[in-house]
């Protein structure tokens, strides 16, 4: 309780601190952007500690917190100097309503998903002992950047923002770690639909206004809670489907006694095939397995040949449910501020977006030896604004914590510039020009503020491929968006019988036909280079060379991708996938009819003429455009995985349909409030009764998933002396002889460590993550997705299989000496991995650790040392 309370007066103070900051940056949203006050104040203040910690100005400690504090306080006070205390006050006593509401939501969700975590709170299992042990080793790092605690002698290699954040929150409230984790999750959880809620506050309010309706700022919050409801507890339907397959429900048995179903086997996803176990209660459950786990895997891709392939598809129910402090968790928050940095621009076009020669004419010009004046440019106005440079530091920041994320909310960005650019221009090569100009100004700027993360950066990342045979089925598509995409497609349906235009609807479906075609042919064409280039290596690899050598690993690359799909004949492999997308068009269909609407729902607010003397009229923002724009980018989010995916180390589309679709359902949550809201209120007679029935059920099947979640976590809670929010007691309950060895290298001085080596989500490696230390090499297949393969490992593995099983002393010692070792640990799980032979350690280490079952050896003189 006591960790809580500091945690959250704490994080109240950085949202004071990040009052003015927010108040001058977004003076154009309604309520100055109150809400993201909190989030602006997190960012600001890790953001200084971090660059000034890598710049070496900084000592990672909680002084050099405090002198990043100070910053930020000085950064506050300049702001407040700017805009003033009276006009801070003015807004914060118009919006009083708002601001209670945002402030009531903020405590009950965070006490909500305290509770939660202290049910369940054990660190262990998936990806949670990776993202403690980045924590750990945040904290105890001599410099930035931070020491690898799974690879001795480097820096992690990994976006890892997001636990500087925890690691300083958990430093600098003087919070164990195994709490700040669990804290950290309900923090982000609360920070996330703070963020949501004020985007659709804004939006509502813009709404209202556009209506001519009088201003309602309770009503509107009100409304606006529909956001974090959205986006963090509606969940797809795979929950109620749960429930109806354990009722029984369309199952029969035949006369063997055998259970049959044509609905679930035409459904076709995972364990629902299987009939349920009797009795038949409605309440999900799953004998021998985990019941909630499968609503992140409802899709699957199957080549060509049946075989299936298992996908991601996370949603943020699932991701708090499940509680890995992981990257896309701990975006959240900031992908929601970068909506909100978009939305300030787009509603402040006539500050921001000033005349002026767009960077690519003025580049052309100046080779063709006319030197026009650089300040006259766009892009030089631009900078001179500290709004943009503010969006910069906000779209910087989601590379650093989640770098896919940075790409999506960069084109969001863009996207609302080239729209303010259309409605004043209409479709034309100078909107084209904007739209790439503000992506690459931004973007490249974005990364200068965040120069030291890239340098010793290494990605998985191999380019992209063709999903040939691999797409979405159209049910698996609905299963997992139906909670969003009904109330979107309403609300466009009503933008429609508004502003009905023959030629919106042409636009909208020629636009959507060239980029569905276009994605499609693209596909196609490039899957068959790649098998004409595979056959003619095949056929020129023959013999000695360079050339056979090149021309044998492009055909052993075109095999594997052959192979991949399921088909070694490349005609079939052609049509047969050609064909299986035109008999299950479910999912491309729903995306080509929405991309219809949305492209055709521009055009209702394009270039429009004064009537009087056909002058252009430069119309004001509306909050229609900007849904649209989100509606767009979740659907172009959606599309492309159904064509093209990103190459990593698993080969098919897992990874890239997990990022894309997390995304999408962020940005149609916030689509989808709105739409609610809306659609609810401006409906009339039975077509308003209609929405509001299959609205509401819409809602009640993505609640059935969060409702029996919640359930499962509290069944085994009796008391509330149970709960309890430190996910490392466990340790000292079932093995207290290891709990008191890690507490012990705790606080010993820091050295490289050697411990035993195994497979990912494992007990593994638990020594590096639990004390911060860094090991010689932790789980070998996580360093090497972070590093793109396995170089820097070498030969650790067996080097370390040596140093515990070798009868010589001096091959140990080679070992010691060439990595440096400081800190040799023999415990349990090192007995029973290695046939580990403690001789040669006794008599020529220091014993500076021992109970029962560990022994902890030290290396006289020993320190940490780079490896090359």
């Amino acid at each position: 309780m006591a960790a809580f309370l500091k945690w959250y007066l704490w994080i109240s103070l950085l949202g004071l601190l990040g009052l003015p900051v927010v108040s001058k940056m977004f003076p154009f949203l309604k309520e100055k952007g109150l809400a993201f006050a909190r989030i602006v104040g997190m960012l600001t203040w890790s953001f200084i500690f971090w660059l000034l910690a890598m710049l070496g100005i900084l000592q990672n400690n909680v002084g050099g917190q405090v002198i990043a504090l100070a910053f930020l306080a000085g950064i506050a006070f300049l702001c407040l100097r700017q805009i003033g205390w009276q006009s801070l006050f003015h807004n914060i006593r118009t919006n009083w309503r708002m601001l209670l509401v945002s402030e009531m939501l903020f405590m009950i969700a965070f006490a909500f998903m305290a509770f939660m975590r202290a049910a369940d709170p054990v660190i262990s299992g998936t990806e949670k002992p990776m993202e403690l042990a980045f924590i750990n080793a945040i904290q105890r790092s001599v410099q930035f950047p931070p020491h690898d605690p799974w690879l001795s002698g480097y820096s992690i290699s990994y976006y890892y923002f997001g636990y500087v954040m925890v690691a300083m929150l958990s430093s600098f409230t003087a919070t164990a770690t195994g709490i700040g984790f669990n804290l950290a999750i309900a923090l982000w959880f609360v920070l996330t639909a703070q963020g949501a809620f004020g985007v659709v506050y804004h939006l509502l309010a813009a709404h209202r206004e556009e209506k001519g309706e009088p201003k309602n700022s309770l009503l509107t919050a009100l409304q606006s809670l529909l956001a974090p409801l959205f986006i963090l507890i509606i969940s797809n339907i795979e929950g109620f489907l749960e429930v109806l397959h354990s009722a029984g429900l369309f199952w029969e048995q035949n006369p063997r006694g055998e259970w049959t179903s044509p609905f679930w086997s035409w459904l076709n996803i995972q364990e629902l095939v299987n009939p349920p176990t009797p009795p038949f209660t409605g309440v999900p459950e799953r004998i021998g397995g985990i019941w909630w786990w499968r609503a992140s895997r409802v899709l699957q891709d199957f080549d060509l040949s049946g075989g299936s392939r298992e996908i991601i598809d996370e949603f943020p129910f699932f991701t708090y449910l499940l509680s890995d402090l992981h990257p896309h968790l701990l975006s959240m928050p900031f992908v929601l501020l970068a909506v909100a940095a978009a939305m300030n621009m787009f509603y402040g076009r006539d500050q921001y977006i000033l005349d002026g020669q767009n960077i690519f004419s003025w580049a052309l010009d100046f080779f063709r030896g006319e030197n026009k004046p650089f300040s006259e440019t766009f892009i030089s106005k631009r900078l001179s604004h500290w709004e943009f440079w503010f969006s910069a530091l906000v779209m910087g920041s989601l590379a650093f914590l989640n770098t896919w994320d940075f790409p999506i909310y960069v084109g969001v960005y863009s996207l609302a510039m080239g729209m303010v650019y259309y409605e004043r221009l209409g479709w034309n090569r100078d909107l084209i020009l904007a739209f790439l100009e503000t992506g690459i100004s931004m973007g490249l700027v974005s990364i200068l503020l965040y120069t030291p993360f890239y340098v010793g950066f290494s990605s998985q990342a191999g380019g992209f491929l063709p999903s040939l045979s691999f797409f979405t089925r159209g049910v698996f598509f609905w299963v997992m968006f139906l909670p969003l995409l009904l109330p979107i497609f309403v609300w466009l349906i009503m933008q429609w019988q508004a502003n009905q235009r023959q030629k919106a609807l042409n636009n909208g479906l020629k636009f959507a036909g060239i980029l569905v075609g276009g994605l499609w042919a693209f596909s196609f064409l490039v899957s068959f280079l790649i098998l004409m280039v595979s056959a003619a290596g095949g056929l020129l690899s023959g013999g000695e060379g360079a050339l056979a050598s090149t021309m044998a690993k492009v055909s052993a690359l075109g095999g594997l991708f052959i192979g991949l799909h399921g088909s070694a004949d490349t005609g079939n492999l052609l049509l047969g996938s050609f064909a299986r997308r035109l008999a299950q068009p479910g999912a491309w269909l729903t995306l080509f009819i929405l991309i219809s609407l949305v492209w055709g729902g521009f055009t209702f607010f394009g270039k429009k003429r004064d009537p009087e003397n056909a002058q252009p009229i430069n119309p004001q923002p509306c909050s229609s455009v900007f849904v649209l724009i989100l509606i767009l980018m979740g659907a172009g989010l959606t599309l492309v995985p159904e064509f093209i995916y990103l190459r990593d180390q698993f080969g098919w589309r897992m990874n890239t349909i997990f990022k894309f679709y997390y995304q999408a359902w962020i940005v149609w949550g916030l689509a989808a409030a709105y739409a609610t809201a809306v659609a609810w209120k401006e409906l009339r007679g039975i077509w308003r009764f209609g929405f509001q029935i299959i609205s509401a059920l819409a809602i009640f099947m993505g609640l059935c998933y969060p409702y029996f979640g919640v359930f499962h976590k509290f069944r085994g809670v009796t008391s509330l002396e149970q709960l309890n929010l430190d996910g490392t007691s466990y340790i000292a309950q079932y093995n207290p002889d290891e709990a008191a060895a890690m507490q012990w290298l705790q606080q010993a001085p820091l050295g490289n460590l050697v411990e035993a080596v195994g497979g990912s989500y494992t007990g593994y490696a638990r020594i590096a993550t639990h004390t911060g230390q860094p090991n010689l090499l932790g789980w070998p297949g996580h360093e090497s997705q972070w590093r793109g393969g396995a170089a820097e490992m070498g030969s650790r593995q067996a080097d370390i299989t040596t140093l515990y099983e070798t009868n010589s002393w001096d091959n140990a010692k080679e070992i010691i000496d060439r990595y440096g070792v400081r800190y040799i640990y023999v415990g349990n799980l090192e007995w029973q991995t290695y046939r580990v032979n403690d001789i040669k350690f006794e008599g020529n280490l220091a014993k500076v650790f021992q109970n029962e079952s560990v022994t902890i050896y030290a290396v006289p003189g020993s320190q940490m040392e780079k490896q090359p």
